[in-house]
């Protein structure tokens, strides 16, 4: 009777660690501004050379401009990273380039933000 009553006053406390562990650990999804954005090289320059990958593609120059690591190695000019946003929300700024919290490259399309590797593969 007394271990039964012990983990029945227990048991709500073990659901809020492990809740609470839980809300820590989730990332910020979504953030406004190049600024938050995780994984930007801060020290690209346009025309420079730099990794290309399908994830964290994006850097900043000393000027503030985005810029993107295309397929040939290089850094070129980007529409400006407005921040980190999930994949297909919405959106209304045609154009517009952010990043998803797992690092691939959008693009708002007018509706929604839509997975971009056209720098990557084809600028």
């Amino acid at each position: 009777m007394k271990l039964t009553v012990a983990m029945a006053l227990a048991a709500p406390l073990v659901g809020l660690t492990f809740a609470a562990g839980n809300a820590a650990a989730q990332p910020n999804t979504v953030c406004d501004g190049a600024g938050c954005v995780p994984y930007v090289d801060r020290t690209a320059h346009l025309g420079g050379s730099c990794d290309q990958s399908t994830r964290y593609n994006f850097g900043i120059d000393a000027s503030g401009n985005t810029l993107a690591c295309n397929f040939d190695g290089q850094w070129v000019s980007e529409t400006p990273l407005v921040g980190v946003r999930l994949l297909r929300s919405p959106c209304t700024s045609a154009g517009a380039t952010a990043q998803s919290p797992d690092g691939v490259p959008l693009t708002c399309d007018g509706v929604a933000w839509s997975a971009d590797y056209s720098v990557i593969f084809y600028g």
